[in-house]
């Protein structure tokens, strides 16, 4: 695995009229991964955000509107680089002054009071942190040439697939790519597409996966025959390729929707202790395929039940979030991250030997405990212990959480914040 596991640092340049109060956010943010730069004058925006290469663009204001050489400069910087999400950041909460910050280019809009976390966490649903990762579509027909065309279209789309041209490998298939829709012909050998939906069905983890078939088959009867045993659309050949995109799109799109309800965890948004346990799964069997290293680890909030008892609960669920959101920064798409329970969390680290992932968690360790935890007594620092196992030298999912929790014990009884490696 290469050295490179842990993500570069993001740019955010902060446009602002506080002076030097909105330094505080400096510190506030550098332990989530984020390198700020401030601009003052307004005829130096633009050449910073290209300078810089920022995604994002904090604009900091007391004022009730933004003056005239601002708004020129933020309407300058829309049209130059369209790319940048402009988020306001002001004590403003109006109509007006949304609507001025809308016509300045505003992506999003925070009122005070607000804390490093609240941006953060409007970074993230912007895409900062963890962009989504590519639909996955298996196309099962066994017409290779029109296979291909289908698989074509989708990958335009940024669409990854599977093409099954053999029918019976249908459910093989399924359990290691894992779908999120199936674009199927209806007529092939051996089975028909009404036959092989059922059989899908019959499974309780496929029992949601969008059906779409594809076929020349244009009696109505037949397509509401096939729709009541399980198929979620029928799509006469031939489709125009705008229309295959729309209807795979659409419903893929609900799919993992509704997946992510039931299988995250509401408070902090990532995977629950069942998912958690599946996706490790799934990467331990693909780990094992190829032969390469898999990292696993558990953190544990250090004294949390001393926040509760100091801070509140409010205060507590706001700690939990902070280290799923940096977690999720500091971590890549690939990786698995998931709340096991309570103040536990797990991470996964694909293709990562010991040494790189005991590197990253420290680095984790380090930039939780520099957050100040804003509460009405005072902020406050939280640390985190850490157990990390690795494979192919625990084989399972089992060995691994066993090893890594001796591991994390240890860290605990040796003082606490800090990482073990599994013996």
């Amino acid at each position: 695995m290469t050295d490179s596991i842990a993500k570069m640092p993001t740019g955010i340049v902060i446009f602002d009229d506080c002076g030097d109060e909105s330094r505080t956010l400096d510190l506030q943010l550098a332990p989530f991964g984020y390198a700020v730069t401030h601009v003052a004058a307004a005829s130096d925006l633009i050449a910073t955000v290209r300078e810089t290469d920022a995604p994002f663009l904090l604009v900091r204001t007391r004022a009730p509107e933004i003056d005239a050489e601002r708004r020129k400069a933020l309407t300058e910087l829309c049209e130059e680089i369209p790319e940048t999400a402009i988020i306001f950041l002001t004590d403003q909460g109006s109509l007006n002054a949304r609507v001025n910050a809308i016509r300045c280019g505003a992506t999003a809009y925070i009122t005070a009071p607000y804390s490093a976390f609240d941006i953060v966490d409007r970074l993230e649903s912007l895409g900062g942190l963890n962009q989504d990762q590519p639909y996955r579509v298996m196309i099962v027909d066994d017409d290779p040439q029109i296979a291909r065309y289908h698989e074509a279209i989708l990958h335009q789309a940024n669409i990854t697939t599977v093409i099954v041209p053999d029918a019976s490998e249908t459910l093989n298939v399924m359990t290691e790519f894992r779908p999120e829709l199936i674009l199927m012909d209806f007529y092939m050998p051996d089975y028909d597409g009404r036959e092989l939906a059922a059989a899908i069905r019959q499974e309780p983890a496929y029992d949601s996966i969008p059906i779409v078939f594809l076929s020349g088959e244009g009696d109505r009867d037949v397509q509401q025959r096939v729709m009541r045993i399980g198929g979620d659309d029928f799509l006469t050949k031939p489709i125009r390729p705008d229309h295959l995109l729309g209807a795979v799109l659409l419903r893929a799109r609900r799919f993992r929707s509704l997946r992510a309800m039931m299988l995250r965890d509401s408070l902090t948004g990532l995977l629950n202790h069942t998912a958690t346990k599946e996706q490790v799964s799934i990467a331990l069997a693909g780990a094992r395929r190829r032969g390469q290293d898999l990292a696993f680890a558990m953190l544990d909030i250090d004294m949390f039940k001393g926040v509760n008892d100091t801070y509140g609960h409010p205060v507590g669920d706001q700690v939990l979030r902070s280290l799923s959101l940096l977690l999720k920064q500091r971590l890549r798409t690939t990786d698995i991250i998931g709340r096991y329970g309570g103040e536990e969390f797990v991470v996964a680290l694909p293709e990562t030997p010991l040494s790189n992932a005991t590197r990253v968690l420290n680095d984790i360790r380090e930039g939780f405990s520099e957050i100040e935890q804003p509460s009405h007594i005072g902020p406050f620092r939280v640390t985190l212990s850490c157990g990390v196992a690795t494979f192919p030298v625990n084989d399972g999912v089992e060995a691994l959480t066993e090893a890594a929790d001796k591991a994390l014990y240890g860290a605990k009884r040796n003082g606490r914040n800090q990482v073990m490696q599994a013996s």
